[in-house]
This record gives C-alpha cells, structure tokens and sequence, in this order.
C-alpha cells in the first residue's frame, strides 16, 4: 500500500498560542499532492490532557484533546471531497487538526468554513493555512473558521454546499445530534459527506437517530489508513485499531448523501421547524 504520509527527513515544530508544542504533518493527496497540517507533540498532547482531566478552564486552550491530533476518516474524506468540490463552498464541522478543510481550499473550492467548538483546533487550521499552505485566511478569503458547537441544535448551520464531518463521534450524544445535522444541512441544499473510524461510539445512535429522522441510508468501506503519530494513551488507547507505528490499511466508513435522494424526509423536517 502506497503511504498518505509523505516522506520527510525531518519534522519541524511549531509553538501554537504561545507555549502548545506541535509537530508538522505532511500528508499526500490525489489530484493537489502535499498537504501540511499540525498535530500536537506527545508532550503537549499529556499538558492537553492534564488540564482536561484537572478542568482547567484558565490554562485549558481545548477542552478536548482529540480535536489536537490526526484521524484516519479525514484521509478519506478528504481525498473524496477533491472529486467534486472545485468551485463549491465547504463546511467542515469539528474541524480538528483541519486537513478536509486545508485539502478543500487548495482544491478550488470556491470558500472552506471550518468549524469546531473549541479554540485550539482553530488556531492549529488558520496557522497550518496561512503559514503551512499558504491559504489565505479570513472573511471573505478561501478559508475561514468558526466557532460552532454540532450539538447545540439551536445554532444553525452556516450555509454551503458540501458540508463534511469526519471522525467525530466519540459519543453517542454527539452521533446523534450528527443525525440532525445531517437532515439540516440537507434541507438547506447541501451535499453530505461523512466519515467514521471503527469503533467510534456515537455510530451506532448516529444511525438511529437517522432512521428515525427518516433518512435511509448506510455507510460504505471504504479503503484508508491508520494514522502513525504518538498518542496519549487517554486520548488513544493502546489497543487502538486507527493508530500505527507505520501506516497500515484501515477500512473507514463514509456515507455521501445527496438531498435529492432524501426529499421525503426533508419535507418531514421543515413541518416540524415551521411548528417550532
């Protein structure tokens, strides 16, 4: 299997808000090549998760710790948006370490909003952007961020095109408020993409919740790859089937929904929000 990992003799290193150690990613997709992202350090990855377990809420600059790090579904994701997204806008929810949304600027997209509920994430996306890949960053530029919590449903979603989510169901909840969001975004228009690594525990309420929202739909494997940098043992265990010392085959499920195929239970949502 050819590596998603570019070949690099040596990792450089980053400090993000001031005192955050980070190493730098290079990851090598169809159609654009070399994408360079950030993650967290082993060292900044245990401050991370010190402070989340202390509830650190001067120190903590992410209150999640996951949101510092790679994960497999984003290989993929990222590699299917680059089919189709030329001259769309994208909305990344929980954006992470950020590469869907870096991947998606550097493949013509006409605009990339990344999204996620806490600070670090960002600030790790506009660096990797501005000064990684040279995207320009800002309203109204190709890419921007913002704060947004997928489980609070009472923020909408921005509007776009394609809106992608990738690796974020750590937990039932936030599988199925992914549902909802999931039926939001196709009501307003938008193309879905998402993608899970094994053994996430929100999947099996994500599907519920779909079904039960009406949607009929099911994930596809798709061929992957673990990730390969240290882990916390908190944030990864070590039984861990997405990370590796050397990147190995994963199969990573996506579902790609296309509103147009879901329209009966659009309209079920939109009586339901006209009755709100």
């Amino acid at each position: 299997m050819s590596s998603w990992y570019a070949d690099e003799l040596i990792a450089k290193h980053h400090l993000i808000q001031g005192h955050l150690d980070c190493v730098e990613v290079k990851i090598n997709l169809p159609k654009i090549g070399v994408v360079t992202l950030l993650e967290a350090t082993a060292a900044t990855q245990n401050v991370l998760v010190e402070l989340a377990i202390e509830d650190d809420t001067e120190q903590l600059p992410s209150g999640d710790p996951y949101g510092a790090v790679l994960w497999p579904a984003s290989l993929v994701i990222a590699s299917r948006l680059l089919d189709f997204v030329s001259g769309k806008s994208v909305l990344e929810l929980g954006a992470g370490t950020g590469l869907v949304s870096l991947a998606a600027a550097l493949g013509g997209a006409k605009s990339v909003l990344a999204t996620d509920y806490e600070s670090l994430p960002l600030t790790i996306v506009e660096y990797s952007a501005r000064e990684l890949n040279q995207i320009p960053v800002g309203r109204g530029l190709s890419l921007d961020t913002a704060f947004l919590d997928l489980c609070d449903l009472r923020q909408p979603l921005p509007v776009a095109d394609v809106v992608v989510a990738a690796d974020v169901m750590y937990e039932p909840s936030t599988g199925k408020a992914l549902a909802h969001r999931v039926l939001e975004a196709m009501t307003a228009g938008s193309r879905v993409l998402v993608g899970d690594s094994p053994g996430r525990a929100g999947r099996p309420a994500f599907l519920e919740e779909l079904r039960r929202l009406g949607v009929e739909a099911s994930f596809v494997d798709t061929l992957g790859s673990t990730v390969k940098g240290e882990r916390n043992d908190l944030i990864c265990g070590p039984g861990s089937l997405t990370v590796s010392t050397v990147p190995k085959e994963l199969i990573v499920a996506v579902m790609d929904l296309l509103p147009e195929h879901h329209q009966s239970a659009i309209r079920e949502f939109r009586t339901k929000k006209s009755c709100i």
